[in-house]
């Protein structure tokens, strides 16, 4: 296996940048810098080097890896990106990091720094952070919204929005996403809707 060390001074998102430059196409690089904003202020040095190698070796897009390898979602296929708000200035958060499957999702302060808090709006109203899409163990009042592969089989995991209300309804239980008083939990309860 292959140790990287990081001096001092130079952080992951050196790492992370230089990736990005040489393997993202146009859309992707702009879709990486809505995910990881904090890497825009980040010097990735030369990477003349990488991209020669990547040429000489003929290697393929990353638009062919996302349509015929991982079939991710790609910006394309949102209607929105960014963070999730409420009135409070919360957003909703994977505050678990990145083994969140079957998570709890949360309200945490919003940070601005994409990562956690960075959700895609799908054209098929399922909301969908970088694995795992929104779910919930229940259609009762009071049900967590967890966070789950995609299962094209489930009706329970998809949330439509209400330009309206400017809230997130959840289509099967006809409930409304909101935080929990007692924890920093997401529910779905019983709410007016306009």
């Amino acid at each position: 296996s292959m140790v990287i060390k990081l001096s001092s001074g130079i952080n992951a998102e050196y790492g992370t940048k230089r990736n990005a430059l040489v393997w993202l196409d146009g859309p992707h690089l702009d879709f990486f810098y809505k995910w990881k904003p904090q890497a825009l202020e980040v010097d990735a040095g030369d990477i003349s080097s990488r991209l020669q190698l990547k040429e000489s070796l003929g290697c393929r897009s990353f638009d062919y890896f996302l349509e015929n390898v991982w079939s991710m979602p790609a910006e394309r296929d949102c209607v929105a990106t960014g963070m999730i708000r409420n009135s409070d200035n919360e957003c909703l958060d994977n505050a678990a990091g990145s083994d969140t499957f079957g998570q709890h999702l949360q309200y945490w302060g919003c940070h601005n720094l994409g990562n956690n808090q960075f959700w895609m709006y799908r054209n098929d109203r399922r909301i969908m952070g970088l694995l795992y899409v929104f779910d919930v163990d229940g259609v009762t009042p009071g049900s967590h919204v967890i966070l789950v592969w995609v299962d094209y089989n489930s009706d329970r995991q998809f949330f439509d929005y209400n330009t309206q209300t400017q809230q997130l309804v959840h289509r099967r239980s006809g409930s409304v996403s909101i935080g929990n008083q007692n924890s920093r939990d997401v529910i779905i309860n019983t709410c007016d809707i306009l």
